[in-house]
């Protein structure tokens, strides 16, 4: 179903110290915009403009969209413009019983809310808000009831890593109707650039991450997580089968026609030496280069090639067993950098590289602990 996103303002009631929508705080003294510039019957045009370029689903997000003025009429005139899906990407935080009533009248289909823990005191400390965790576990339940397909999203953090496990388990006793969790990592973008630290090790989500996905399969919880937003196919030896490679094998069913978001994200990343000999090196861009300068390479481990893991990626599979000049355009990664530019970063690289982000890292981590106890991530 061909998708496209409006971001329909910037303004959020939570501070979640890894947002990468909150591009009005790279300027100093910006003003916070609340909502976009379309208004009323203007979003007639633009709406059915989207819709003559083929695209059945409408996703509205933000900042919080639920804080925009027009939100239900914004809806409703998706459903008449001809949108078979609308779906609504929220914090959750305004979601009473009557709110999502209203949302479901006006034709919202689905919902992705964010909930980057199942522990209150760790939601106060990743969203920075205070005694919001029922109210949004209670959203959910209510988009539930209304018939609302929904998806809740989950940011891999240091300060969530470890209760992955017991993250699915709480979904799957207290929340047994939504139909995915989206599994993400921290884009070093916007308000995260100032907060790296909050990255997991990456040999920790290695370590995590398989038990996830086991006790996912367990319990009935289905993980949605890809290489491009997520983490590499080789943080889930055993689980691939649980993976998705769309967005790298074919980005254009999920960007659309507008790849400049796939483009954005990925000339970000690389691939390190160890990657060279994992059989999905050439569906796969790596990591993020930012995190490889701050905590170095360790927890990148190649996949080995299986009989298995050829059968259950055959796009792959025909990939590798061609050379580099044999390799048809459409079966290559989507070029994002100059051919001058290095793609992969060896510990050597890291190794050169100023200390200024891990100075950064050490000075963040002596007040973390007293920053988050007075609640206030900077």
């Amino acid at each position: 179903m061909a998708s496209h996103t409006a971001r329909i303002l910037l303004a959020c009631n939570f501070r979640c110290p890894f947002c990468f929508a909150a591009w009005h705080e790279e300027e100093e003294g910006a003003p916070v915009p609340l909502q976009d510039e379309l208004s009323g019957t203007q979003w007639d045009g633009y709406l059915d403009g989207m819709r003559a370029k083929g695209n059945t689903r409408l996703t509205i997000s933000g900042g919080e969209p639920t804080m925009h003025p027009e939100i239900l009429p914004l809806i409703r005139k998706a459903r008449r413009a001809g949108y078979e899906a609308v779906e609504l990407q929220t914090n959750g935080s305004l979601l009473t019983r009557d709110n999502v009533r209203r949302l479901a009248k006006a034709g919202l289909t689905h919902a992705l809310v964010s909930l980057h823990s199942h522990q209150p005191r760790i939601f106060d400390r990743i969203t920075v808000t205070k005694s919001l965790f029922d109210t949004v576990i209670n959203g959910i339940k209510y988009f539930l009831e209304a018939g609302i397909i929904v998806d809740v999203s989950h940011v891999v953090l240091s300060l969530n890593v470890e209760g992955l496990v017991d993250y699915v388990r709480f979904l799957g006793t207290e929340l047994p109707g939504i139909h995915e969790v989206h599994l993400l990592s921290m884009h070093p973008e916007a308000r995260a650039k100032k907060n790296m630290h909050l990255w997991p090790p990456l040999p920790l989500v290695r370590e995590k991450l398989p038990l996830m996905l086991a006790e996912a399969k367990r319990m009935g919880v289905h993980i949605r997580m890809d290489s491009l937003e997520g983490f590499p196919m080789c943080f889930a030896p055993g689980h691939e089968d649980q993976l998705d490679l769309a967005d790298i094998v074919a980005p254009s069913d999920v960007f659309g026609e507008e790849l400049e978001a796939f483009h954005v994200i990925q000339r970000k990343k690389v691939q390190v030496p160890t990657c060279d000999s994992c059989f999905f090196q050439r569906a796969c861009y790596g990591f993020w280069e930012s995190y490889f300068v701050i905590h170095g390479t360790e927890g990148i481990v190649a996949t080995p090639t299986t009989d298995r893991l050829e059968a259950m990626y055959p796009e792959v599979t025909a990939r590798n067993a061609l050379g580099p000049k044999d390799l048809p355009p459409e079966a290559r990664l989507v070029p994002v950098r100059s051919p001058e530019r290095r793609q992969i970063i060896t510990d050597d690289d890291v190794n050169a590289i100023p200390d200024v982000w891990k100075l950064r890292r050490e000075a963040a981590q002596g007040v973390e602990e007293e920053t988050l106890a007075e609640g206030r991530l900077k």
